[in-house]
């Protein structure tokens, strides 16, 4: 009896993505909506959150803003939220980039699945910008360095280092077609992207964005001005991005550093929030307020922002370097006793010299294997032959 016919591959858009799709598209229509409704109202006349002479950015930036009449740390920190429609124009594509990513891996190879705990952490990034942009931290940032602070370590720290660890790029190059798929790796390992992210240059451009935004008179301009607060957040984003893609990130870039590197790194740039912290902890100025109801000593106020910037940033750097040593241990335990970083080191060491393989597969232990010996004694004959 002749074989049923195979299944032909599927072809087409998934229904997810045309879902996912179609969801962004009435939240893009909502926040329209909302932006010109705030529009219309500030120029009727409507003062929003007492901020005058910026009220067409701030209808785009902070709409629904309620007053600020009490404390941050009160039921406002839970009940104070604002619209920042471009943020949340950003958020909704990636989200939806990422739907559409599982959607068609779902389709395109029904036997694999990806990660959930990369889905998790990716869409807990989102989250994370959301709140840091339209939550009470950033209702209140411009009259709170403290809020304004807080936001910057939700943008530069908590966020990019979630999203980093949901690969969406490699979700990308999973999912695209062989062609497109090459295309995504050449990019991401063009002269530029290799340059933008190698270590010296990802480590120099954290630190300079963190001395430069909180020891200089930027910040005091960026809390008088929103569109330079929407600026500060983008560079926050990609600053983070370019940093932890090195640190906790799994893409298909041209760099990969091995465990001890990235926990160099980490400590680094805990050195950098330190010192930015205890500069600001200590100093005899404050950063510029935007006046409002509350009464804020301002001094006092800068120098609990360096705390914050000092505990708080150490600490999520300390929470992601443990999270890294627990997971090279799991890594650890699951290889050969002979297998370390430090034995690995030793044979690529010796595969270079030799050009022999290395693979544990296929040489097994290096000091006993005869390939390897066989391979050494050539390395030895090509020597004396010199």
């Amino acid at each position: 009896m002749a074989a049923p016919p195979s299944t032909p591959a599927r072809r087409g858009v998934p229904r997810l993505v045309v879902v996912a799709w179609a969801v962004a598209a009435a939240l893009v229509a909502g926040l329209i909506v909302a932006v010109v409704r705030s529009l219309r109202d500030t120029g009727a006349g409507h003062d929003m959150a007492g901020m005058h002479g910026m009220s067409t950015a701030d209808a785009i930036t902070r709409g629904g803003a309620p007053a600020i009449v009490r404390p941050l740390l009160s039921s406002e920190f839970f009940t104070a939220w604002q619209f920042d429609a471009p943020a949340l124009l950003v958020v909704v594509v990636l989200a939806a980039l990422y739907v559409s990513g599982l959607a068609r891996l779902a389709d395109r190879a029904p036997g694999t699945r990806w990660p959930w705990p990369r889905t998790v952490s990716y869409f807990a990034g989102l989250v994370v910008i959301v709140f840091a942009t339209c939550g009470s931290i950033a209702v209140y940032d411009k009259v709170l360095f403290t809020a304004h602070m807080a936001g910057h370590l939700c943008l530069v720290m908590v966020a990019p280092a979630l999203l980093v660890a949901g690969s969406p790029f490699r979700l990308a190059v999973t999912v695209a077609r062989p062609a497109t798929a090459d295309r995504i790796r050449a990019a991401l390992r063009s002269r530029v992207v290799s340059a933008l992210t190698s270590p010296p240059l990802a480590l120099a451009t954290y630190a300079a964005v963190i001395v430069g935004t909180h020891l200089t008179g930027v910040m005091d301009h960026i809390m008088r001005s929103t569109w330079a607060g929407q600026v500060e957040h983008l560079v926050f984003l990609l600053v983070g991005w370019q940093f932890f893609v090195l640190v906790v990130g799994d893409e298909p870039i041209r760099w990969r550093l091995s465990s001890p590197v990235r926990w160099l790194l980490l400590a680094v740039a805990m050195a950098v929030d330190t010192f930015t912290g205890i500069v600001l902890l200590q100093g005899t100025g404050a950063v510029a307020l935007t006046p409002s109801t509350l009464q804020v000593n301002g001094l006092t106020d800068t120098r609990t922002g360096g705390a914050i910037m000092w505990v708080g940033g150490d600490g999520i750097m300390a929470v992601i370097m443990v999270a890294l040593v627990v997971a090279w241990l799991r890594a650890a335990d699951d290889r050969p006793d002979s297998s370390g970083w430090l034995e690995q080191a030793r044979r690529a060491h010796f595969g270079e010299t030799t050009g022999a393989s290395t693979d544990d597969a296929s040489v097994g232990d290096l000091d006993d294997a005869d390939e390897a010996r066989a391979a050494y004694n050539a390395y030895l004959s090509r020597l004396n032959g010199r």
